[in-house]
């Protein structure tokens, strides 16, 4: 039986997320310490900042403190208790720290492409200002067809099966302006247009991110993953070191997909996930196999327990996580 590690996307960046790993776990210290080397910002203000108000995920400290806590976790897993994964998984900001938790990218660079992301000047305003929106359909329902001569809105995510599976979740970026007008023509209350982001994510609109962060992965070095990187773009296993490269590169443009990553799994037999870090732990929960929540100390034991309980096998340390 085969053990995966999934990974969430970002947002969920809340302060304090890993303190209670990192006061009990020399490991986590290390990592943490290592991090603020790379970065520059202690560790204190790694817990502690919040984010401001309108402030995107990628601007603030969230992101670093996200990817913090997942890695921070990771170590915890294998230097204690020799759990390491088959495979790993993440959805849109998660597939960059699951990436590098499969050896693809070294952890420097991946935080010093976060840093880099902090930088990014925001988009042209010619066309207004940018926004997400959610939206529940027919599980059956094609979103090519649903968007089909829909101008400035496209398909985000695809979050999969909510309720009792016979919708599923989309979120949809776009021009506020646009999806306000797409919007009315549903049901009163049926698409949400949030308030609290103000980028269309995972869409065209985002071009100005990917250009801007070009010359960065161009000068970075990626590796063939030491286990597959299940892409959420496509229901595919990523082995070398140019899908990786890839993945990054079209990360902020192109549409993630949940049944995409779960689906992956499953066809690589995976038996056995385990979410690390901050998540939206639902999300994953339609998974054909049991998934187990690993954010706090408790979590490591109950992780610990399910891998024996459902009689895992563990690949060795050298081709699982890396430092």
């Amino acid at each position: 039986m085969t053990l995966a590690y999934v990974l969430d996307g970002g947002m969920n960046d809340q302060p304090g997320a890993g303190a209670e790993l990192y006061e009990l776990f020399p490991s986590v210290q290390h990592t943490y310490q290592r991090i603020a080397e790379w970065t520059g910002i202690d560790v204190q203000r790694i817990f502690e900042e919040e984010r401001q108000p309108g402030q995107e995920h990628r601007q603030g400290i969230g992101a670093i403190r996200q990817a913090a806590a997942v890695l921070g976790i990771a170590d915890v897993l294998a230097e204690e208790y020799g759990i390491t994964p088959a495979a790993v998984c993440g959805l849109s900001f998660g597939a960059l720290v699951g990436a590098t938790l499969a050896g693809a990218v070294e952890r420097q660079d991946l935080f010093t492409l976060l840093m880099r992301l902090r930088e990014v000047p925001p988009p042209a305003a010619d066309n207004g200002p940018q926004a997400v929106a959610m939206l529940r359909i027919p599980y059956e329902t094609a979103t090519g067809d649903l968007l089909a001569g829909v101008p400035d809105v496209y398909l985000s995510a695809d979050l999969g099966k909510v309720g009792t599976g016979q919708e599923r979740m989309v979120l949809l970026g776009g021009y506020r302006s646009a999806l306000q007008e797409f919007g009315s023509g549903f049901p009163a209350g049926a698409l949400h247009v949030s308030d609290d982001h103000g980028a269309a994510f995972h869409s065209p609109l985002q071009q100005h991110i990917s250009d801007f962060l070009e010359p960065t992965l161009e000068a970075m070095t990626f590796h063939d993953p030491r286990v597959p990187v299940h892409s959420c773009m496509e229901r595919k296993a990523l082995t070398t070191a140019e899908e990786i490269r890839d993945l990054f590169r079209r990360n902020p443009t192109a549409p993630v997909s949940v049944p995409h990553m779960i689906g992956g799994l499953e066809d690589g037999g995976t038996e056995l996930g385990l979410v690390l870090g901050p998540a939206a732990f639902g999300t994953f929960q339609s998974a054909a196999f049991p998934v187990v929540h690993v954010e706090s100390p408790d979590h490591v034991f109950e992780a610990m327990t399910a891998v024996y309980d459902f009689g895992i096998e563990l690949p060795s340390t050298e081709a699982g996580v890396t430092r």
